[in-house]
């Protein structure tokens, strides 16, 4: 694997910045899907930042600058407004896939999770001096269970994890939350404030 928070990634100004985000901490069948993992992922030490049960989360979409608490207040009301027409859906989260940089989880079918970005992508864009990275040609949904601190060979981790397989895991989503989101490279993951919860419909 490579290291995941190389300069490129590092947030400018050091944040925190707004995100919009699936908590799937609060789901504890996704918990103790995590879990199933989590021995695993530690036996590889500092080369991996294992990401705690409390922040397990998949991200919909960021803001990767400041804003002040006006805009903040606008982005409030512009989620509210752009999620009132979406409906609950379901999705499966697994298999694990190691990845180049960070061990994932798939979530499918991507369809529910692809409009929420778009959704959110709009409700942020209405924002006056909300800036977003351009959209990636296929939205990408997928959670994090960690996190390449280092570079390191990867074809053992890769085996285990096929090896591990434990049962899929459907969940319905429908809320996301608005968070402060922090960026800590020395622990090698995420964690954030919450803002506001967002119920859909």
């Amino acid at each position: 694997m490579e290291t995941f928070f190389v300069p490129e990634k590092i947030w400018q100004g050091g944040g925190p910045f707004p995100h919009v985000l699936v908590l799937l901490s609060e789901y504890p069948e996704f918990r103790k899907y995590a879990r199933a993992h989590h021995e695993l992922l530690c036996e590889y030490g500092d080369k991996l930042g294992v990401v705690p049960e409390q922040w397990l989360h998949s991200t919909v979409q960021g803001i990767h600058h400041a804003i002040d608490a006006g805009q903040l207040d606008n982005l409030r009301v512009t989620l509210r407004d752009e999620l009132a027409g979406m409906d609950p859906f379901q999705v499966q989260l697994g298999p694990v896939w190691p990845g180049l940089t960070a061990v994932t989880v798939a979530v499918y079918p991507e369809d529910g999770m692809a409009e929420l970005n778009g959704r959110v992508r709009t409700a942020m864009e209405k924002v006056p001096g909300i800036s977003l990275r351009p959209p990636e040609p296929r939205f990408w949904a997928h959670a994090s269970l960690a996190y390449a601190r280092s570079d390191f060979p990867d074809r053992d981790l890769n085996r285990a994890l096929r090896a591990l397989r434990p049962a899929r895991v459907d969940i319905t989503v429908g809320r996301v939350h608005l968070v402060n989101q922090y960026q800590h490279p020395d622990r090698g993951y995420y964690t954030w404030d919450i803002v506001e919860e967002v119920q859909f419909g």
